[in-house]
């Protein structure tokens, strides 16, 4: 089975400086082989995250191929990513197009993230949009043997963990 990265919103009161309750809805991705399961892991990450009550309103398997979190940004950016390759066939380039998720301070530093990380694919790819996302967590499924993190490196010398 396939792995994939869902998008849950979860609607719950909370309560804000002055102690007033007030309705939030708020999106957090994580992934999960079914949709079943993307429910069952949300339902026990609301329950340990203390958030009471709660129901999750909508649930989106979305076309995410990668999730990079770098530590030095807490924004998250949806970029698309253009491949071209060319089809020896019909003598043609051909594009494909992937989405990453990836923590950045601003459009900017997104863009230049993912440039870091794509050139080293081999490949020639072009970044038509880098979209800023209304997300407040990303939770990676966990690997036997360990954590299953995402977590870069704050600075670009070093390559961050991707999922």
């Amino acid at each position: 089975m396939t792995k994939h990265w869902f998008t849950c919103k979860v609607k719950y009161v909370r309560h804000d400086a002055e102690g007033a309750e007030v309705k939030a809805t708020e999106s957090f991705v994580l992934d999960a082989y079914n949709y079943t399961e993307a429910e069952s892991r949300m339902t026990g990450i609301c329950e340990q995250e203390g958030i009471r009550p709660f129901e999750i309103v909508q649930i989106t398997k979305s076309n995410l191929v990668e999730v990079i979190r770098f530590d030095d940004a807490d924004q998250w950016f949806k970029v698309k990513i253009a491949l071209t390759s060319l089809d020896e066939k019909a003598g043609k380039e051909k594009e494909s197009y992937q989405h990453i998720l990836l923590s950045a301070t601003d459009v900017r530093d997104a863009y230049d993230k993912v440039r870091k990380h794509m050139s080293k694919v081999g490949v020639g790819f072009v970044i038509p949009s880098v979209i800023f996302q209304k997300i407040t967590e990303v939770f990676p499924l966990e690997e036997e043997g360990g954590s299953h993190a995402l977590h870069g490196a704050p600075d670009l010398a070093a390559e961050p963990e991707a999922v």
